[in-house]
């Protein structure tokens, strides 16, 4: 089944699950107090995707979401997770724009900006504003960050400074 059918068949569900939790400000404005969907193509989840609030925009066709946790499944079982304040969710192409104090996460590696976009054909996340990249070891700054979800890559546009973490007594020990 395709990614796009399991979204929306998601949609549908959880929509269909949360019927007393629906207020209605506006005929086509439905709101939610919380939204789960999860994306799967060939049988493998790409993402799943939690909000405390979230607000149906049938004339844009996206979701206005708030409170938001994002996890990235890549190969092996790696995670990637993202949270953030708001975003929204484009309901035709699956793309994510994510807003306000935006956080990933993958081991010990924490990348903090303030808006990334989920290109779902490329699986890619790109954050056009300024990134820090911090290691218990190392911080790096800079402006543009691309993360290729399929090869596990990041790229920095622009570097702006790197900070190396010293530890015990030597200079490089």
């Amino acid at each position: 089944m395709k990614a796009s059918a399991i979204f929306r068949l998601r949609w549908a569900v959880v929509w269909g699950l949360m019927p007393s939790r629906v207020q209605h400000e506006a005929p086509t404005r439905p709101k939610m107090e919380t939204l789960a969907l999860t994306e799967v193509e060939d049988g493998n989840k790409r993402w799943i995707l939690e909000a405390k609030d979230a607000e149906y925009l049938k004339e844009q066709k996206t979701i206005r979401i708030t409170g938001i946790k994002v996890e990235f499944f890549g190969e092996g079982g790696r995670v990637l997770k993202v949270s953030c304040q708001e975003g929204l969710i484009n309901t035709k192409s699956r793309a994510l724009t994510l807003r306000g104090r935006v956080r990933l996460e993958e081991g010990d590696l924490i990348i903090k900006t303030e808006t990334v976009h989920y290109q779902p054909k490329e699986r890619l996340l790109v954050a056009p504003e300024e990134v820090v990249l911090e290691s218990p070891r190392l911080t790096i700054r800079g402006q543009g960050l691309r993360v290729e979800l399929r090869s596990r890559r990041l790229a920095l546009i622009r570097h702006q400074s790197t900070e190396v973490k010293l530890t015990g007594k030597g200079w490089l020990k």
